[in-house]
């Protein structure tokens, strides 16, 4: 069963991938970048580092403002057509925002996640917190349902997308981290974000991406 937590580095092998890694993220207006210039969203900040990095990679932002976890089964087949190597999913807070019961988001992001495994690409799971107005046990069963998501699957999960931007309390590390509506991070609170969920998504690639084309049996010529 794979380990939940991806702290530490990795010496990282490219032999055994030959081309572009093609990393999607999948998600919604916290990863597209709402609000900011496209050079300064989740995917072009963490697609430089992982470039410097040593990575020849290309990371596609199809993250959507708005996105919920059914508007994200809706839009699988045209995430497909894309070709990605891999995928990023971080979904789930706005269904959290509009209540919508945790067995539906569970299912849909079941969904979410066996289509693009069913097509051989890796996921990387990213978990969210729902919002401190909510009951506690709403906010402890949406917690719970990434990590079940993730132990059924297989999958490595970051827990919290923006952990080190908001308080256990629900209140802000640093307003400079967010934009005027306090919600969706700055340009400074995506590099916070970046800076935390590096290692992981490193850790991804070398054990999801790159081993597994290392362990895929060579094709007969």
């Amino acid at each position: 069963m794979k380990k939940f937590l991806f702290l530490g580095l990795l010496l990282f092998s490219f032999a055994a991938w030959a081309e572009t890694i093609q990393l999607m993220v999948f998600g919604d207006s916290l990863s597209a970048g709402h609000g900011l210039d496209a050079k300064d969203s989740f995917g072009s900040q963490l697609n430089k580092v992982l470039l410097e990095d040593g990575y020849d990679i290309k990371i596609s932002n199809y993250s959507r403002s708005g996105e919920t976890s059914s508007g994200g089964v809706k839009k699988l087949k045209k995430a497909l057509a894309q070709n990605p190597n891999a995928v990023v999913i971080e979904l789930g807070i706005n269904d959290a925002l509009q209540k919508v019961p945790l067995e539906e988001t569970t299912k849909n992001l079941q969904t979410i996640i066996t289509t693009f495994a069913d097509n051989g690409i890796p996921v990387f799971l990213v978990g969210m917190e729902a919002p401190t107005t909510l009951s506690d046990k709403y906010r402890n069963g949406f917690r719970q349902m990434y990590a079940d998501l993730a132990l059924e699957n297989e999958l490595l999960l970051y827990p919290f997308f923006m952990a080190g931007l908001w308080k256990d309390d629900g209140t802000h590390v640093s307003l400079d981290y967010f934009l005027a509506d306090k919600v969706h991070p700055s340009v400074q609170g995506v590099s916070e974000i970046v800076r935390r969920i590096h290692p992981a998504i490193k850790q991804f690639l070398q054990e999801d991406v790159i081993a597994t084309a290392e362990d895929e049996p060579k094709k007969d010529n």
